[in-house]
């Protein structure tokens, strides 16, 4: 392709994706964890045991006049559209105009960013910011330090939204101190003060850690050490290389190996993308060897991939064949995507289709909503469940007048426990919803009686994809 051609295509696939995108987010209900990131939105504060605040003021700013599945997920859209604009922008007038239709043309086409793009986790604006601070530390290192405090207020924000953005964040840091010919950036005050930017941005949420008995922390703690195997270290990396593309993985996790055993003889520019890739790379490989994550866990290994592989690729007269065959695998699986989530024509069942997920809740919203909210309403009841999804679901989409909550019964703490006392709901009764169809046994022995009060299933594609049932519990006894 020429540069014409290149930027043509780019603009073409992004306005084509971004209408597909309003489509897909006008249509489709939330999946639980945005219902429960939803929650966060209407319970604001600077922190919550599983993440930083952003993803939280994220959605207020796109809700705070209607809130609707569409404007919570508005957000993904913008964030996410802007990205390879901003992106083509700042390269093109610092780099050159292929790295920089490159670099946008990778994060428009793939698999990850899109999907990231249409719902809303702390994962967007994960991307959005450390994918940024990147960018903006290398213009300030190489081409113009003005960028410092740009780049650091980007880099606050980013482990704001997330704390894994941390190992890029040490490899940006450790820049200076590694490679000797930036080293005189150690004397640079505007270095030291851009990153004292970003740790005032993050002061908040360390004050909210001291303020709740460093609940995250703990949560944290306890949540990574879960318990993998080699199974689940295959599993993960195969997965990621499906999800983000061939290329794309292999400048992201085999190819900044390769460039340590020859680091001598890189360039600094290829160092400093190395190093913010080879740290969060050397973490989670070995991390993932003895505990469980999941694909979105390590997405701070693509940040700096995306450059790598963006500076290799605009290195060459045209665009490389590997390159094209990248672009037109992210579409294909894009496109396969979006057909599976409104016309399930692959003979996909149950969780086997990852598209079933946009569609698990609409029968348990719609019976609830006709057989069991009138009574919720009239007798006062409160509805809970044991597990934060359901009643994020049903805050959302029915908003009870007594705010559904998750009792986290020999379950870790979530949203709902920093915001209800568990003593004051002893002795109610409630409205319990299971995601089974049998009342779950380690919950009888909190509770008096259990009534059933409905059976609510889900079919799609002639396969049930989601069972819920409704209890009438009386008299919670409390944790015991």
């Amino acid at each position: 392709m020429r540069i014409k051609q290149e930027f043509g295509f780019a603009v073409f696939i992004f306005i084509l994706l971004l209408i597909v995108k309003v489509f897909f987010i006008s249509s489709t209900y939330l999946v639980d964890d945005e219902a429960y990131y939803a929650m966060y939105a209407r319970h604001l504060a600077w922190g919550y045991i599983d993440h930083g605040p952003v993803v939280a003021f994220v959605i207020w700013l796109f809700t705070i006049t209607n809130e609707s599945g569409f404007t919570v997920r508005l957000g993904p859209v913008v964030l996410l559209s802007l990205l390879p604009i901003i992106l083509y922008i700042v390269i093109n007038k610092y780099l050159n105009r292929q790295f920089a239709l490159i670099a946008s043309l990778t994060l428009i086409a793939n698999l990850m960013f899109y999907t990231n793009s249409i719902i809303i986790t702390p994962d967007v604006p994960l991307a959005f910011f450390s994918i940024l601070s990147i960018l903006f530390y290398y213009i300030a290192f190489f081409k113009d330090d003005r960028f410092m405090y740009l780049g650091g207020v980007m880099l606050g924000l980013s482990v704001l939204s997330k704390v894994s953005a941390l190992f890029p964040a040490f490899g940006i840091f450790l820049f200076p101190i590694l490679i000797k010919e930036k080293r005189h950036l150690l004397k640079n005050v505007h270095f030291y003060g851009s990153f004292f930017i970003s740790f005032l941005i993050f002061i908040p949420f360390i004050v909210w850690n001291f303020q709740n008995d460093f609940a995250f922390v703990k949560y944290q703690g306890n949540h990574i050490l879960e318990n993998g195997g080699l199974s689940d270290f295959f599993e993960l990396w195969i997965g990621a290389a499906i999800l983000i593309g061939p290329l794309f993985f292999y400048y992201s996790a085999i190819k900044p190996i390769i460039f340590l055993l020859k680091w001598k003889h890189l360039s600094i520019e290829k160092q400093y993308f190395s190093l913010v890739t080879l740290i969060p790379l050397t973490y989670f490989l070995f991390h993932s060897f003895f505990s469980r994550f999941e694909l979105n866990w390590i997405a701070p290994v693509f940040f700096g991939g995306l450059f790598l592989l963006s500076m290799e690729e605009s290195s060459r007269k045209k665009v490389s064949k590997s390159f094209r065959f990248q672009l037109f695998y992210s579409l294909f699986f894009i496109t396969l995507i979006m057909v599976q989530s409104f016309f399930p024509l692959l003979p996909l069942k149950g969780k086997s289709d990852p598209t079933n997920r946009y569609y698990m809740y609409a029968s348990l919203i719609e019976d609830i909503k006709t057989t069991v909210m009138n009574d919720v309403s009239n007798s006062g009841l409160r509805i809970v469940s044991n597990e934060f999804q359901i009643p994020s679901i049903i805050n959302f989409y029915l908003n009870p007048k007594l705010e559904a909550i998750c009792l986290s019964i020999d379950y870790h703490e979530t949203l709902y426990s920093f915001h209800y006392n568990q003593d004051r709901l002893v002795g109610n009764d409630f409205i319990y919803i299971h995601d089974k169809k049998e009342f779950p046994e380690k919950i009888k022995p909190y509770f008096d009686s259990f009534e059933p009060v409905l059976i609510s299933t889900k079919s799609r594609n002639n396969a049930v994809i989601a069972n819920h049932s409704v209890w009438l519990v009386k008299n919670y006894k409390g944790k015991l």
